[in-house]
């Protein structure tokens, strides 16, 4: 089916333009202004989303096909593959992750347990306390009581030696998960945990009622308080990437549409009924939005 001349005239100019173009990045400061102030808007909008939320979860709960059933098993075999075929990490963000605190503490943590459990499965003190000269019953009680305090005399001692340790046992992973000799069991790793979520029903995925609610509140207290000032360094840093790229610099928008002739007669319906169509809007359309 040929294509509308209209929407392709439409879609040739927007492909081309950069974002820059289209929207300004003072005039995308102003935007996100103007909509956080508008507290109107934003109970309104919560209102909507309250509304449709309790369907939606209800939707995704009753849903007991895996992901990998829904996109089907040649999809899913090709998304494993291009997981697999993941040409290593980001040095930068493998250390960052690897270097955080939460991640020092647990590897301190375990460092810690497995010292600990060592001392205490081979039984060190009770071995050169059992050879000493020493009457049974009193042999046993200093035994006991070493074995007693071993956490408290030991354990300062370990705690103190690992927190210069971890910043090393850090490192020593970084190059361990980054070493392109290891790719290989990471790839299988990674292809392995995606594989068990795509595996798990989507109801399985869906987080607690009360989990969700609480991040769904969270948000919109979160767009009440926040100011445009404390959102202007993440709009600077994403025109910087992309302010001088358009659509068509990061894919072939003519080879898409021309590749499917159904998309092609979506895209002719849809542009002539947002054309032609009267701008009223019936009480059922808008009971529907």
């Amino acid at each position: 089916m040929a294509a509308s001349s209209n929407y392709r005239q439409a879609i040739d100019w927007f492909r081309t333009e950069t974002l820059q173009d289209l929207l300004p990045k003072q005039d995308a400061l102003s935007i996100l202004d103007e909509l956080l102030s508008n507290q109107e808007l934003i109970n309104d909008t919560e209102t909507i989303v309250i509304k449709n939320w309790d369907k939606l979860e209800g939707k995704l709960l009753q849903e007991k096909r895996s992901i990998a059933e829904i996109l089907g098993k040649e999809t899913t075999d090709r998304l494993l593959q291009s997981i697999e075929n993941v040409d290593g990490y980001d040095p930068q963000a493998v250390r960052a992750f690897l270097g955080s605190e939460a991640v020092n503490k647990l590897l301190a943590q375990i460092l810690y347990d497995g010292i600990y459990n060592f001392f205490q499965t081979i039984d060190v003190f009770g071995n050169i306390i059992g050879s000493l000269p020493i009457i049974g019953p009193i042999r046993n009680q200093i035994r006991d009581e070493t074995k007693k305090n071993l956490d408290r005399t030991v354990g300062p001692l370990i705690q103190t030696f690992l927190r210069s340790y971890t910043k090393v046992a850090v490192l020593e992973a970084s190059d361990f998960v980054l070493s392109p000799s290891n790719r290989r069991i990471f790839s299988s790793a990674n292809v392995k945990l995606v594989s068990s979520l795509l595996e798990r029903p989507v109801n399985s995925l869906v987080p607690p009622s009360d989990m969700s609610k609480s991040l769904r509140d969270d948000l919109f207290d979160y767009l009440r308080k926040v100011e445009t000032n404390d959102l202007e360094e993440y709009v600077n840093i994403s025109y910087d990437l992309l302010g001088d790229k358009s659509v068509d610099s990061l894919f072939n928008v003519n080879r898409v549409i021309d590749a499917s002739p159904t998309l092609q007669s979506t895209l002719d319906r849809i542009w002539t009924r947002a054309t032609t169509t009267s701008p009223d809007i019936t009480q059922e359309e808008n009971d529907c939005l």
